[in-house]
């Protein structure tokens, strides 16, 4: 049971995002540097937090256009209830005052005991009036798709809509080894299968 769960909440998101690109121009980016627009690559940086939100260095991706500013929190599956909600990651919109363009500053927990470190892992900084939204999908894979309406963080002044898709946890690459290998595997076998 569980495993057609995980089947069809993957089959679930993908229609989601498959969706949202048909009314929506795309961003997508990670805690590692990897992002893009609409298929071009997003520029990012790692430095001094522009916004003075933690004083260390910071994971930021540059836009291509200006954006509302504000910060929209991720917070852990499960979701839990009053004070039992477990935030994750924050990603703050900023606007430069002097700037043209806006900022995407990740920001993402560090886990206790931990020995795999994102870019983006540097803590998270107080964030009251952080609009929060639930992360999907299993551990170390998850995520989440942010869609603004006018006036909510990452919107534009133009009124174009963005999907943000934020992706909070990338497959360790040993898993995604083990993932594609399982996958070619059983390939082999139903075409074995299939020939006999």
């Amino acid at each position: 049971m569980k495993r057609l769960n995980k089947i069809l909440f993957v089959a679930g998101l993908f229609c989601s995002i498959t969706a949202l690109t048909s009314f929506a121009q795309v961003l997508s980016f990670d805690e590692n540097g990897h992002g893009n627009f609409n298929g071009a690559t997003l520029p990012f940086s790692v430095g001094p937090d522009p916004s003075g939100g933690l004083p260390v260095n910071v994971l930021i991706y540059t836009l291509p256009f200006v954006v509302t500013p504000g910060d929209v929190g991720l917070l852990e599956n499960p979701v839990g209830s009053g004070t039992n909600l477990v935030l994750s990651d924050i990603v703050r919109f900023y606007t430069p005052t002097t700037a043209n363009t806006s900022e995407i500053i990740f920001y993402s927990d560090v886990e206790a005991g931990g020995s795999d470190f994102d870019i983006a892992d540097t803590g998270l900084p107080r964030s009251p009036n952080a609009i929060l939204i639930p992360e999907n999908g299993p551990e170390n894979n998850n995520g989440a798709v942010w869609v603004p309406v006018p006036g909510q963080p990452g919107s534009t002044p133009t009124g174009a809509q963005i999907a943000y898709n934020i992706i909070s946890d990338v497959p360790e690459p040993g898993t995604l080894t083990l993932a594609t290998l399982g996958g070619g595997l059983l390939l082999a076998v139903l075409k074995r299968r299939h020939q006999a």
